[in-house]
């Protein structure tokens, strides 16, 4: 089995050398550093993880890219942005990023990092809403003036614009 990241309710934006994730379902928001993101894009169920290390070891030109591509896909399967993630083998189940550091000689910025933060309910977005995303970070809860429908959700998307959990794009929101 090869790794397969989530494409299903998912928000995905790229920044420069990072990407950020919006989960719809679990309301969260995730921050992939470079290592991180470049593990998600090769993650489509076609490569195998020696594919993905491959790519590492091209795009960070470091030698030793296998375990790298094991901690990303633990952070990534962690965070619920893998539908499918294949065991690791047994000399690497439970390898730390001290363990990855040590053995590999990496630097601690190619280590792969998820940073996620929760993101507000409704209910709670209600009551702290913006009207205008310009300026506002990616997720931020933007104004809803359908107040008849409260299973939609608008956040900011990062670049001005107001998305819905409904894949509507920017129609139900202001």
């Amino acid at each position: 089995m090869n790794p397969r990241a989530r494409r299903e309710g998912l928000v995905v934006r790229p920044l420069p050398d990072e990407l950020v994730v919006y989960d719809l379902q679990r309301h969260q928001a995730h921050c992939l550093n470079r290592t991180a993101a470049l593990v998600f894009r090769r993650a489509d169920g076609q490569h195998t993880v020696g594919d993905i290390a491959g790519v590492l070891r091209r795009e960070l030109k470091i030698p030793d890219t296998e375990r790298l591509a094991w901690l990303a896909l633990h952070r990534l399967d962690r965070a619920h942005l893998l539908d499918q993630v294949p065991a690791p083998p047994s000399g690497l189940a439970g390898a730390s990023r001290r363990d990855l550091l040590r053995r590999a000689g990496l630097a601690a910025a190619l280590l792969p990092a998820v940073a996620s933060i929760l993101a507000p309910t409704a209910a709670e977005a209600a009551n702290t809403c913006v009207q205008d995303c310009t300026g506002q970070g990616f997720g931020v809860p933007c104004y809803n003036n359908n107040s008849s429908d409260c299973g939609i959700i608008c956040a900011c998307d990062g670049a001005g614009s107001c998305l819905d959990n409904q894949g509507l794009g920017s129609g139900t929101c202001p």
